[in-house]
């Protein structure tokens, strides 16, 4: 059974500050770079700034463009990578959504990973490449 937080094949959504992170970490901006690229993506990577990144909607649909892009060679790799996305603040659910609420901000977190978040447990979501 894999670490809390650490669930291969899957998106992990963490909040920083409650779930052990990998020592592997990359801006938001270098994890878009790295998938636009086509450049392989490390087994366990953790994925720090997005709480920054929704600041810029540039950078949020840049994000969520190059993840939907690399969706299918993720999740056909063997082993599967673990991807870990770090944040600060908390989450809170919206209907069928959940929002990062960082600081006074809210951001509707199916911007960048779309419908298909589930929360695995408190400080922990999951959701699919």
């Amino acid at each position: 059974m894999p670490e809390p937080g650490k669930l291969p094949g899957r998106y992990n959504i963490v909040v920083a500050d409650e779930y052990e992170l990998f020592d592997h970490r990359l801006p938001v901006a270098e994890y878009i770079e790295l998938l636009a690229d086509g450049d392989d993506v490390p087994d366990e990577v953790c994925v720090v700034g997005l709480d920054e990144a929704f600041e810029d909607d540039d950078t949020v649909r840049a994000l969520s463009r190059a993840m939907d892009q690399r969706a299918n060679s993720l999740e056909s790799r063997n082993p599967l990578p673990t991807i870990q996305f770090a944040v600060d603040g908390s989450f809170q659910r919206l209907k069928r959504d959940f929002e990062l609420k960082s600081e006074d901000e809210l951001y509707r977190l199916s911007r960048v990973f779309g419908p298909q978040i589930e929360r695995q447990r408190r400080g922990w979501l999951l959701a699919p490449f």
